[in-house]
């Protein structure tokens, strides 16, 4: 089922990409648009979700950059942190239920990043639907604008 827009505006989905050089990035939305390739299906989404978490977690990640008023907010780096800890680069909503709004920030970066060769089959493939156009190995800003 696709995740309509009402559902994107209002809740912080965790979704899966890769970029340009293989690394898979883990992105919070924060209330924001989700790129068309992830709101066609939830439960490849879920499917992906339940994967990721499932993985060990491996070397500890490198804290990068939490949200400026993440105490306000009520957000912590932990759920951050944990996807580092398993190999994904990991981002975070920039402006916080801006809807429309594209930026995001990383907030942790994996010590040993996972790769997309390393995905079984049926993952690598739901996860080639949403390719970021930039590596970001070096990125600590993301703007996902152009991710169909």
């Amino acid at each position: 089922m696709r995740i309509d827009e009402l559902n994107q505006e209002h809740a912080d989905i965790d979704w899966f990409a890769v970029d340009s050089e293989g690394h898979v990035v883990h992105v919070a939305s924060g209330g924001g648009v989700l790129p068309e390739s992830v709101a066609a299906s939830e439960e490849d989404l879920l499917q992906l979700h339940q994967y990721f978490l499932t993985l060990p977690e491996t070397e500890a990640a490198a804290l990068v950059q939490p949200e400026a008023n993440a105490a306000q907010s009520g957000r912590n780096a932990e759920g951050f942190v944990r996807y580092a800890r398993r190999g994904l680069y990991s981002f975070d909503k920039t402006n916080l239920h801006e809807h429309r709004d594209t930026q995001y920030h990383l907030v942790a970066r994996p010590a040993q990043p996972l790769r997309l060769a390393e995905l079984p089959g049926p993952i690598a493939a739901l996860l080639l639907r949403t390719q970021l156009p930039v590596a970001v190995p070096q990125l600590t800003r993301l703007n996902v604008a152009g991710v169909a």
